[in-house]
């Protein structure tokens, strides 16, 4: 399925604020921008937003958040 970043924060019960901080803290990837320069996202992008969601709720912060991404996008 494919998102707009209001549908992605939708989806995972976030304000796009939200969406927005973790793209500019680098924990989601910069999504694909179509036609009027509007980002989209995908299954992949929902599943890896609800995940940093859990760990900020676990009390973890952006930049342990930042190295449990890097490790797992490391074992991959």
């Amino acid at each position: 399925m494919v998102y707009s970043i209001s549908d992605l924060a939708i989806e995972a019960g976030v304000s796009y604020h939200t969406v927005y901080y973790y793209l500019r803290e680098g924990l989601l990837k910069e999504s694909l921008l179509v036609g009027n320069r509007q980002r989209i996202f995908d299954d992949q992008d929902l599943e890896k937003l609800k995940g940093i969601i859990e760990l900020r709720k676990k009390g973890k912060s952006i930049e342990d958040i930042r190295s449990i991404l890097e490790r797992e996008a490391n074992n991959v």
